[in-house]
């Protein structure tokens, strides 16, 4: 069970700021079954829930619930098996926020499939996953609806004692209801590495290349709201990238830092795809068996496709996002603890309407049972 107090400057992330304290609920539940000696059933139930003290139509109710199989075979096979049910929403800010009234709301339903092996020297990875997107407001319905799929490969094999080379090819595909236009498929394949040094650092970094294919020709769709997503491109190429690294320097003290490089699926009128680069670096330093000190820096760029039909004075949105965070952690028992954080959040938009800065500050208790 969670329990916060927060207030921000800047409650609808827009450069018209508005200011208002929040209260967030996010109680949880979870049951584990084992069963055939090692294997294990798993339900799951969270949510996340905001009432805004000014603002009540930024009020949310996120929920998840999960049900989960883990199957331990002989010779090394797993086999994990999970179907989620979740109501969520695009967080202020982002890129998929329009600034309207309410935040955008959506459900996913989705099942996703996942063995692997680990032999020793070698290793292989299989994962699958289908997603229903139903969104609910804000007419995002009639754009954005659609059936996502996911394919992807991990090969791995053992380059020295604690270092694993790796090859990753996937395939996400988007299947819009309406917007046809915007149907398409991502293909990636990258190669990389994962270490685990004792005592100093573990990580796994993969890089590579993203091809974005649509997949009908360009079409005029009919309506007000289809109509503007057009294109003139049928594909898009760049590079990708996706690591994490974990580092203790020195005793107490562990460093994370998290660079990723990824296409995402557009909201904007006139675009078809925006391509997302950035970096998390955080730290934890444990000041005491009780206390702990936190620091997030975080970075983004967010370019998105031309418009269709661009010229000079139209031109591609641009966004550059940086957030920092720092806090105290305190665990009063092993059971209950307690948060204060303070976080600044910043975008530098090309296009003025999405320029924004905010503070928030954060109170909270945590307790574990």
């Amino acid at each position: 069970m969670g329990v916060a107090e927060m207030y921000t400057d800047n409650v609808f992330r827009t450069n018209d700021k508005r200011s208002d304290f929040f209260t967030t609920l996010a109680p949880g539940i979870q049951a584990q079954l084992p069963f055939a000696k090692r294997q294990l059933f798993i339900v799951d139930y969270r949510t996340n829930i905001q009432f805004y003290h000014r603002t009540p139509s930024n009020n949310v109710q996120d929920q998840t619930a999960s049900g989960r199989f883990q199957f331990n075979l002989a010779s090394g096979i797993t086999l994990d098996l999970q179907g989620e049910h979740k109501l969520g929403h695009d967080p202020r800010g982002s890129a998929l926020d329009l600034q309207a009234v309410e935040p955008n709301k959506w459900t996913t339903n989705g099942f996703t499939g996942r063995t692997a092996y680990e032999g020793g020297q070698v290793g292989a990875t299989l994962t699958m996953q289908t997603l229903r997107w139903t969104y609910l407001n804000n007419n995002q319905g009639i754009i954005r609806d659609r059936l996502s799929n996911y394919a992807g490969l991990t090969l791995s094999g053992k380059a020295l004692p604690n270092t694993s080379a790796l090859l990753d090819v996937s395939v996400r595909q988007e299947i819009y209801d309406e917007n046809k236009n915007l149907d398409n498929a991502i293909y990636t394949i990258s190669t990389g590495a994962r270490w685990d040094i004792s005592g100093g650092t573990t990580g796994e970094f993969l890089v590579g290349y993203q091809f974005l294919k649509f997949t009908r020709a360009q079409i005029n769709q009919s309506g007000p709201v289809l109509s503007v997503f057009r294109r003139d491109q049928d594909s898009a190429e760049n590079l990708f990238f996706m690591g994490r690294l974990l580092w203790n320097p020195v005793p107490r003290l562990t460093i994370t830092l998290q660079p990723y490089r990824t296409i995402q699926q557009t909201v904007v009128s006139g675009t078809s795809f925006f391509t997302a680069t950035g970096v998390n670096l955080s730290a934890v330093r444990s000041l005491s068996e009780r206390l702990d000190f936190t620091a997030n820096f975080g970075y983004e760029n967010d370019r998105f496709s031309t418009p269709a039909g661009a010229t000079s004075v139209t031109p591609a949105r641009t966004d550059h996002l940086k957030n920092v965070a720092v806090g105290l952690n305190y665990r009063a028992v092993k059971w209950v603890g307690t948060s204060l954080q303070y976080i600044f959040e910043d975008r530098d938009s090309n296009l003025y309407d999405f320029n924004y800065h905010a503070n928030t500050i954060m109170l909270s208790v945590q307790a574990f049972f």
